[in-house]
């Protein structure tokens, strides 16, 4: 089972890092319509600037070093020996959820900045309006990091419990 978890972590930040990867590595060799294509502007748009590309770019790492600390915070509570210290479970649960929120929050923004940012060399009346939030398949971090959060709140006090129970033995 550990092994099933570690490959769904590793296809997880993989397939994020190769589509980011992937869509930079276009634009940056000439070729928008990939980049232009993902965040909905029009295909026919000239290459944003070096400078529009690397601030997308760059944008978008925050993202992806959030999904890594959270996989590195679950993989850590798989390496537990003792799976009834509770405590700790509780803070390496409780640092992945504020990844996977952080992730998507990240992410959302990401998806709503990056048109701005990647069509400011156009002129006004052809840039795209900002969008807030964009629903996508990345709410499941959102609800991951809320349901992770409150478990490592129950461990944090099942912590508790089991420090005064042993107190009595």
């Amino acid at each position: 089972m550990k092994l099933v978890a570690r490959l769904a972590m590793l296809i997880t930040v993989v397939y994020f890092t190769f589509g980011w990867a992937v869509l930079w590595i276009s634009a940056f060799l000439g070729t928008g319509e990939m980049l232009a294509d993902a965040f909905d502007l029009p295909l026919d748009m000239p290459v944003p600037p070096l400078w529009a590309i690397l601030v997308g770019m760059g944008m978008m790492w925050p993202a992806l070093i959030s999904l890594g600390v959270g996989f590195w915070a679950l993989d850590r509570i798989l390496l537990l020996k003792n799976p009834q210290y509770f405590a700790q479970m509780g803070k390496h649960l409780q640092l992945c959820a504020y990844a996977f929120l952080a992730f998507w929050l990240l992410n959302a923004l990401n998806v709503s900045m990056q048109p701005v940012v990647l069509s400011a060399h156009l002129a006004p009346g052809l840039r795209p309006e900002f969008v807030l939030i964009d629903i996508d398949i990345d709410v499941v971090f959102l609800v991951l990091g809320v349901v992770f959060f409150a478990i490592s709140r129950s461990l944090t006090q099942a912590q508790e419990i089991a420090d005064e129970n042993s107190q009595f033995l």
